[in-house]
C-alpha cells in the first residue's frame, strides 16, 4: 500500500523556498511513499512547479479538497495543534510547514534550512543538499536570457518587505548605490506600489510572474536587496549577491553565496519578539548600514561572478 507524506505550505514566498532542500531530502530519504504538497496560495504552487521531488503538488482551497476529505480531515486536525505536530495514521502523515513561526529558541544558531527537517519530527530526514531547489522549463530560461540580453553586469534589485516594515533600507541610499554604480545596470524588481528607486530600470509588475522574476537571477550578475523571498531564491543558483539585515540574523536567515551586512547591534535580532511591527527605536540596524557597505560588497560580489563566468567558459566545450 503507498504511503503518503502531505505538507502543507504556509506564510510567505521566502518559507516555501525554505522548505524545498527538506522536500527533497524527505522524498529522498522516503523514496517508496508518495510524496503530497497543498498550497495555501497559487504564488506558492508557482514557486513549486517542475519540482522533481513532488508527487502530486494542489491547491489547497476547500473547493480542491474537498475532492480528498482525508486530506481535509488531517489538515483541520493539523490546524488545532501546534508547529511541527502532524495527523499520523498508518498511511498519511499530514506537516504544516511555517518557517518564520519556528520559535527562537530552536534556531540558536543553526539556520532555518536546517531546522525545517525537524518539523518532520517522526521521519529520519537527512539533510544532505542545503540550497534553494527551484526548476524551471527551458522556455522560462529562455525568456529570462532575453530580457537580460541588451543589459551588462545586471544587478537585480529588491527592496522592499512585506513580511516586516524593520526590513527597509531608505530610499535614498538606495538611489545614492545607483548614482555611484554607473558601470552596473540596476534592475528593480517587486511589486507596483513598492517605493521606486530612481535611477533603476523599473520593472516592477511588468507583467512578470513570480517564476519569471526568480529565473532572471539565474542569468543576472548578482542580486542586491533586503532579506526577502528574493534573497533566498539567489541561493538555487548559488548567485553571488548582497542581502541587508536589520530585524532578522543571516545565521538564521542567510545563505552563504551572500554577502549578509548585518549590523548586530544589542536589540537585534527582534523580529520574533515584534512580529512585524515597526521598530520602537530609531531603527538602529538599518541606519548603520552605509552606503559604502553595500557598495564595496557589491563590488566584491560582481568580480566574483565574473570569475565564475570565465571558469565556465573556459572549461565549456566546444561547439563543432
Amino acid at each position: 500500500m503507498t504511503k503518503n507524506i502531505i505538507v502543507t505550505t504556509r506564510a510567505g514566498l521566502g518559507d516555501v523556498l525554505l522548505i524545498t532542500p527538506a522536500l527533497r531530502a524527505v522524498k529522498e530519504c522516503y523514496s517508496d511513499h508518495k510524496l503530497i504538497v497543498y498550497c495555501l496560495k497559487k504564488s506558492h504552487r508557482e514557486v513549486l512547479l517542475n519540482n522533481p521531488y513532488i508527487d502530486s503538488l494542489r491547491l489547497l482551497p476547500p473547493l480542491y479538497l474537498w475532492r480528498y476529505p482525508y486530506h481535509l480531515f488531517s489538515y483541520l486536525f493539523n490546524n488545532s495543534r501546534r508547529q511541527g505536530h502532524f495527523f499520523d495514521t498508518q498511511k498519511l502523515k499530514h506537516y504544516s510547514m511555517r518557517p518564520n513561526a519556528i520559535p527562537v529558541s530552536w534556531l540558536y544558531n543553526k539556520n532555518v534550512k536546517e531546522v525545517v527537517p525537524e518539523l518532520f519530527s517522526d521521519l529520519d530526514v537527512r539533510l544532505e543538499n542545503k540550497n534553494v531547489q527551484l526548476f524551471f522549463t527551458k522556455r522560462e530560461e529562455a525568456k529570462a536570457r532575453h530580457r537580460l540580453a541588451p543589459y551588462r553586469n545586471t544587478i537585480i534589485m529588491h527592496v522592499y518587505s512585506r513580511t516586516s516594515v524593520n526590513h527597509m533600507w531608505s530610499i535614498e541610499k538606495w538611489e545614492a548605490l545607483v548614482r555611484e554604480l554607473p558601470e552596473f545596470t540596476f534592475i528593480q524588481v517587486g511589486m507596483e506600489d513598492e517605493p521606486r528607486v530612481k535611477g533603476a530600470i523599473d520593472w516592477r509588475d511588468n507583467k512578470m510572474g513570480i517564476r519569471d522574476i526568480f529565473c532572471l537571477l539565474k542569468y543576472a550578475t548578482s542580486f542586491v536587496g533586503v532579506e526577502s523571498c528574493m534573497g533566498h531564491a539567489t541561493n538555487a543558483f548559488g548567485l553571488p549577491g548582497v542581502v541587508l539585515f536589520g530585524d532578522t540574523s543571516p545565521v538564521h536567515w542567510g545563505h552563504d553565496n551572500n554577502i549578509n551586512i548585518y549590523k548586530n547591534v544589542r536589540c537585534a535580532p527582534c523580529f520574533h519578539h515584534l512580529n512585524g511591527d515597526p521598530c520602537p527605536y530609531t531603527h538602529e540596524c538599518m541606519r548603520l548600514i552605509t552606503v559604502e557597505d553595500v557598495k564595496a560588497a557589491l563590488i566584491r560580489q560582481v568580480n566574483v561572478q565574473q570569475v565564475m563566468a570565465k571558469h565556465v567558459s573556459v572549461h565549456q566545450p566546444a561547439d563543432y
